[in-house]
């Protein structure tokens, strides 16, 4: 199983120096069609996204996380910092548990 970043330009660099694969994503528009790729490879077990890209694929993030066993989706900051009033990833599971 691979670990994906996907990742503004200068977020998806830092992953890059760290040696994990990174797609990165110029504009949030293509956010929802870059996580899809990612998520349809059969031999990906974790993706990580930043959060802003993670609300710009809206409908396609909610679908990968809520209806896919894999691969598991992680919302990390960007360069910028954590965005203010998302749920952490502890957060998530939980409501995830709760159903």
């Amino acid at each position: 199983m691979k670990i994906i970043a996907i990742a503004d330009p200068d977020t998806a660099l830092a992953f890059r120096l760290a040696g994990i694969e990174t797609l990165p994503v110029a504009r949030k528009e293509e956010a929802a069609a870059v996580l899809k790729q990612a998520a349809e490879r059969p031999d990906m077990g974790i993706v990580l996204i930043t959060q802003g890209l993670a609300r710009a694929a809206g409908k396609q993030f909610e679908e990968v996380s809520h209806e896919r066993h894999l691969p598991l989706l992680i919302e990390i900051p960007d360069t910028r910092g954590p965005i203010e009033k998302r749920l952490s990833a502890a957060e998530k599971m939980a409501a995830i548990l709760r159903r």
